[in-house]
C-alpha cells in the first residue's frame, strides 16, 4: 500500500476531463453569479459600500503585511477617492471568466481570476456565505492544475510534464480533501450545539426569517417530529461523506442525496452560493464513466447521418 502513494502523484495525470468539466461549469456559475451582482457592484464592493471599508493595516507598509496585501486591495485608503477601482475588478473578473471559459492564456487567466474573485470576496464578505470563502480556495487550487503544452499526445490526451503531473495529481486531492474537510469541521462544530443533538436545529431555523422561506417554515417550525429527522439525516450525511463517498456502489446514491441536501439549503434557506458549489464539487469525486455520461447528456454536438446514396 505504502508502494503505491508515491505513484497517485508521479503517474501521468488520469483527471483531466474531469478537473476541465469542473473548471468550465464553475466558471459558467461565477459569471452567473457576476453578472446578478452587477446592479449591486458598488453597494458590494466600493470603498463606501454598504460593508465599509476595513481590515487596511495603515500601520504597516503593503509589502510587511504578506499575501494579505494582494487579496485585500479594494480596502486599501486610496479607493476612496478613485471608486472606479472597484469597477476594474468587477469587469476584470467577468472578462477574466470569458477568457478562461474560451482557454485563452490559461495559466495567467487562473492566476488573475483568484486574484480578482478573492478582492472582491474579501471586500463583500459581511453580505457572502461560506461559499464565496470555499471558491477563493477552489480557484487557488485550480491555479497549479494546468497542462504543460496545448500539444497532445497520440490518444488525444494532454500533455503534462514531470512535474505539471504532481502538481495535478497533488492539487487534485487536495480538493478532495479540502471538501471532505468542510464536511469534517461542519459536523464536529454541530455536535458542539444542543440544539443539533437534541434535533431542534432545523425548528429554530426555519423561523429565523433571514434563513427561511415559507416552505421551509412550514415543514419545520410547527414539527418537531420532521425537525428531529431532518436534523439527524444533515448530522448523518455530513458526518459520513468523508468515509462514504469513497464506496463506489453507493457513491452515486449518496451524492444524489447530497444534491438534496444542498437543494434545500439553497432554496429552502436562500443560501444560494454555498449550496451550488458545494453541488458542483460532487463532480469531482464521479468516477469517469460518470463524466462521460454527463458530457454525452449536455453535448452541443449532434451526430449527423450522411443519407446512403
Amino acid at each position: 500500500m505504502l508502494q503505491r502513494i508515491p505513484e497517485i502523484f508521479l503517474r501521468p495525470f488520469p483527471y483531466w476531463e474531469k478537473i476541465d468539466l469542473f473548471r468550465k461549469v464553475l466558471y459558467v456559475f461565477l459569471l452567473f453569479n457576476a453578472l446578478t451582482l452587477l446592479p449591486i457592484a458598488h453597494e458590494l464592493f466600493s470603498y463606501d459600500g454598504i460593508v465599509g471599508a476595513v481590515g487596511w493595516n495603515t500601520k504597516y507598509p503593503w509589502y510587511q503585511q504578506g499575501s494579505k496585501a494582494f487579496l485585500n486591495i479594494l480596502n486599501h485608503p486610496i479607493n476612496s477617492g478613485h471608486p472606479w477601482i472597484a469597477y476594474v475588478f468587477v469587469y476584470g473578473q467577468i472578462a477574466l471568466l470569458i477568457s478562461g471559459l474560451l482557454n485563452f492564456l490559461p495559466r495567467l487567466t487562473a492566476v488573475l481570476l483568484y486574484l480578482v474573485t478573492a478582492n472582491l470576496f474579501v471586500k463583500g464578505y459581511l453580505m457572502f456565505t461560506g461559499g464565496e470563502a470555499l471558491i477563493n480556495l477552489l480557484l487557488f487550487y485550480l491555479i497549479f492544475i494546468q497542462k504543460s503544452s496545448e500539444k497532445q499526445v497520440a490518444n488525444g490526451a494532454p500533455l503534462f510534464s514531470n512535474l505539471q503531473n504532481v502538481l495535478n495529481n497533488t492539487f487534485y486531492w487536495v480538493i478532495l480533501i479540502q471538501v471532505c474537510v468542510l464536511y469534517f469541521f461542519s459536523t464536529l462544530y454541530k455536535l458542539m450545539d444542543p440544539y443539533w443533538v437534541n434535533g431542534e436545529a432545523l425548528m429554530y431555523v426555519s423561523k429565523v426569517d433571514s434563513f427561511s422561506s415559507p416552505a421551509f417554515y412550514a415543514i419545520f417550525a410547527e414539527h418537531p417530529t420532521l425537525s428531529m429527522i431532518g436534523t439527524y439525516i444533515v448530522l448523518l450525511y455530513q458526518g459520513l461523506f468523508p468515509l462514504l463517498v469513497w464506496f463506489k456502489r453507493i457513491k452515486i446514491p449518496f451524492l444524489i442525496l447530497g444534491v438534496i441536501f444542498h437543494l434545500g439549503i439553497t432554496i429552502g434557506m436562500g443560501i444560494f452560493t454555498f449550496g451550488i458549489i458545494m453541488i458542483l464539487s460532487y463532480l469531482l469525486f464521479l468516477d469517469q464513466q460518470h463524466i462521460n455520461w454527463i458530457k454525452r447528456r449536455f453535448s452541443r454536438k449532434k451526430s449527423v447521418t450522411i443519407p446512403k446514396g
